[in-house]
């Protein structure tokens, strides 16, 4: 075998120009199957840090902190079940400034139940889930390092988070992210002794357990579910019988890895074509060279080589050929990560562990041999047993050629042609759904609009004023953001000021669970939800949303007294179809609980009706939609600041640094961004995939012009002599670049063909990624066959205009 891969390498060396248009072909399927893979490993495949992380599950829905503890006690399928908060950012407090840093609650068994031990000092004790002994952090190895240097002593130190000093007691093991991504921080879930409703006040934690040994997550879903009527009596009113029935069980890998799984299987697929199309291309090559080593063969047959010991040798020089590609491949994709990382949407898992390791360069090597033998086969049998006499005699080619020779390769670019066709369908469709999906009016206006996060510490609201007095009513947050927005208004460029809690279309909205006059509910029975914002008055006119019925909000409102809200179409007319709104009752649920009585003398009352706006997504529809008024009772410490300026972002943010930092130097001020970028940001995964698509339908379309190009190009340079020949008996040169051309289109045509008969199968795959666009979207499926043929014209036309160009006589003496 050595001595076959010396042989094979000296004869790559003396066709340079094979070698190298061979190797970067099949390099291009390789690094972007390298990249992929790479990427598909370090999301989907790469295990968890965690001991045993098979048995981790993770339990569907959001919890109460008495509900995981009573699955504690009652569930017997776990060995330990834990329960964590949604990622939030808190104000970490540094010399006179804050920043904005992740963080989460997890309840003080959550890392047994991992199964991971500090770096530093020691994890939660029983003792610190009490309110009283909770004030305590544990630090992520990445933010000990960056923020103290590595140090061991941090360990007893204190730090403010949110207005609240805690004690530094142990750092995560490097490598661990716990519970997201970009968590830098933990505090215990704490309860207060002695207050019985403390458990169960707030519905925002996501319980994992870890499962005892032989159980398997359908028996432990199977005993949720059995346990959850036994359960609901625990709460201190009547929750509805449907709250959280459905409890699922899933490996808590799938969980991290949730709805990317199949856009990373979409894209894996998409390179696998492209990698046969290179095979295929290859393959080609390798049977245009074929003709040329015909005789070497013969010679080699005459003096006793078996056919066996030929293919051994043909297919030691492919397998060569897809090695040097896979060395090529895996350098392009180390070059094409980062880019990957910076084009797909940051909320994707475990994007940050995304590195080439061991597997990826075994799985780069597995690809590299078994391309070889794929692209190497057909052409090694095919020359490995010639026929003898034919292949002495061939110094003299017959004038009319050998059509039995291009059978084969014209059958590969067929399939060149109609697998591109298939990777460029889908790309289109999903290039037609971003359209589509772009010409959605968000409801709001975006243009010239600039936001920022401003955060207060959580402590702030309620708590203190600024001089430092208690404030039993509250008060402190609503002042200081009214402070703020009176000196916004003054600030160059600004022409209007808002606020509002909660950005439409950053990913981010706050739960209204309510209940609504007319329409009673029976107290087992869910309550309605929609989406709540708490605005300043000036939100409206600053995003342009339009007043259909009754007033907006004033400043009058900021009181409370009027208890007034402000609620768009959608929900008017789901609540009160062909009644007037104005004038009718909502009142917020604390959670799932009881029906609130519709107490005119406490209820919010409807005094507007504003147009619908799209929240969360612009492929989602309009849902429930409440404004109510920034008032002492419900006043936020964090809210975004929306200005509509003259001028650009930068000079806007500064403005607003300058205004804050007047007012409390140490308030951080946060995702500066334009509200055309919010909302851009919010379809970043169908933009990325559809990027991604786009590439490799492109680099699909350009190996399968190059198989074109070649195979022409090799028929006309096959033909030369009998080309000379028709044109000396009189033929017109235009007949014969019509032959040429012809023949390159009717490939691209049979080729597409039968890629669209494959789309039309295999883009049904794409339902769920398509908005306002069919699967077999006729503007797409009749697009791309032309492209293909434009394609097919463009790399016929050289090797047509070579073919006009035969001099008769020349042709004739080589001869």
């Amino acid at each position: 075998m050595l001595g076959d891969l010396k042989y094979g390498f000296r004869q790559l060396r003396r066709s340079p120009a094979f070698a190298i248009t061979a190797v970067l072909t099949l390099a291009l399927g390789i690094g972007a199957n390298t990249a992929i893979f790479s990427l598909v490993d370090s999301v989907m495949l790469r295990p968890l840090p965690y001991a045993r992380q098979d048995r981790l599950m993770q339990i569907s829905g959001y919890f109460p902190k008495g509900w995981i503890r009573g699955l504690q006690r009652h569930a017997g399928s776990f060995e330990s079940i834990a329960g964590y908060s949604p990622n939030a950012e808190s104000n970490v407090a540094e010399a006179d400034t804050s920043e904005r840093v992740f963080g989460a609650d997890v309840m003080v068994n959550a890392f047994d139940a991992l199964g991971i031990h500090p770096e530093l000092g020691r994890f939660f004790t029983p003792d610190e889930a009490r309110s009283s002994q909770d004030k305590v952090v544990v630090l992520s190895d990445g933010y000990w390092r960056q923020h103290f240097a590595g140090n061991p002593s941090v360990v007893g130190q204190t730090i403010r988070i949110d207005g609240v000093y805690r004690q530094i007691i142990g750092v995560m093991p490097a490598g661990i992210h716990f519970p997201y991504s970009d968590t830098q921080f933990v505090v215990p879930v704490s309860f207060k002794g002695g207050d019985p409703i403390d458990p169960w006040n707030h519905f925002g934690l996501q319980a994992f357990g870890r499962l005892k040994d032989g159980v398997t997550p359908a028996q432990a879903q199977a005993e949720l579910r059995r346990l959850h009527p036994l359960l609901l009596p625990l709460f201190p009113w009547t929750m509805p019988d449907a709250w959280e029935a459905d409890t699922t069980v899933v490996p808590l890998l799938n969980s991290i890895v949730g709805d990317t799984r199949p856009r990373f299987l979409l894209l894996f697929a998409a390179v696998g074509l492209i990698l046969l199309i290179a095979c295929a291309n290859v393959a080609n090559l390798m049977l245009a060279r074929a003709a040329g080593r015909e005789r070497e063969m013969a010679i080699r047959g005459a003096l006793g080589a078996t056919g066996s010991r030929l293919i051994r040798q043909l297919l030691a020089e492919s397998v060569l050929v897809g090695a040097m590609a896979g060395v090529v491949g895996l350098m392009a994709a180390g070059v094409s990560l980062q880019a990957l990382v910076r084009l797909l949407p940051a909320d994707t898992p475990r994007l940050g562990d995304l590195t080439l390791r061991w597997d990826v360069f075994l799985f780069a090597a597995a690809v590299s041999v078994l391309t070889g033998v794929l692209f190497g086969l057909v052409p090694a049998v095919r020359m490995a047993s010639p026929k003898l006499r034919d292949a002495l005699q061939s110094g003299s080619r017959s004038v009319a050629g050998r059509a039995s020779q291009f059978r084969i390769a014209m059958l590969l670019v067929v399939g060149q042609i109609g697998l591109s066709v298939v990777v460029i369908t889908g790309a289109g469709l999903m290039l037609h759904s971003l359209y589509s999906l772009s010409r959605v009016d968000p409801g709001f206006q975006t243009d010239r609009i600039v936001t920022a996060e401003v955060s207060l510490d959580a402590t702030a609201c309620g708590t203190k004023g600024q001089s430092g007095a208690p404030l039993a009513a509250g008060g402190h947050c609503q002042a200081f953001f009214q402070s703020l927005l009176d000196r916004m208004r003054g600030v160059a460029g600004v022409e209007n000021v808002a606020l509002v809690d909660a950005l439409p279309m950053s990913g981010w909205d706050l739960n209204y669970i309510y209940d609504a006059e007319g329409h009673p509910r029976d107290p087992r029975q869910p309550a309605k939800q929609g989406t709540g914002r708490t605005v300043s008055p000036d939100y409206f006119g600053t995003l342009g949303l339009r007043l259909v019925q009754g007033r907006l909000l004033t400043d009058a409102d900021a009181s409370g007294a009027s208890r007034a809200a402000v609620i768009n179409q959608k929900m008017a007319k789901a609540l009160w179809p062909n009644q007037d709104p104005i004038g009718k009752h909502i009142i917020e649920v604390a959670e799932e609980k009881s029906p609130a009585a519709i107490d005119p003398n406490v209820s919010s009352i409807v005094v507007g009706v504003v147009s619908n706006t799209h929240h969360d997504a612009l492929s989602g529809g309009f849902d429930d939609e409440v404004y109510l008024p920034l008032t002492a009772k419900n006043e936020k410490p964090v809210m975004y600041v929306v200005m509509r300026t003259r001028v650009g972002a930068t000079q806007t943010a500064e403005g607003l640094r300058r205004a804050v930092a007047s007012i409390d130097p140490q308030v951080p001020v946060t995702r500066v961004r334009t509200l055309n970028e919010v909302v851009a940001a919010s379809a970043s995964a169908p933009r990325s995939l559809t990027i991604l698509l786009l590439g490799f339908g492109a680099l699909a379309v350009v190996i399968g012009a190059v198989g074109v190009y070649s195979l022409i190009a090799y028929i006309v340079s096959w033909r030369t002599r009998e080309i000379g020949i028709r044109l000396a008996l009189g033929a017109q040169r235009w007949n014969i670049v019509r032959g040429v051309v012809g023949q390159s289109l009717v490939l691209a045509a049979s080729g597409s063909a039968l890629g669209l008969i494959a789309a039309g199968v295999s883009t049904r795959l794409l339902h769920s990624f398509l908005f306002e666009v069919s699967p077999l979207d006729p503007v797409t499926f009749c697009g791309v066959p032309v492209l293909m043929l434009l394609l097919a014209l463009a790399a016929a036309w050289l090797p047509a205009r070579r073919a006009a160009s035969v001099d008769p006589m020349e042709a004739l003496r080589n001869e």
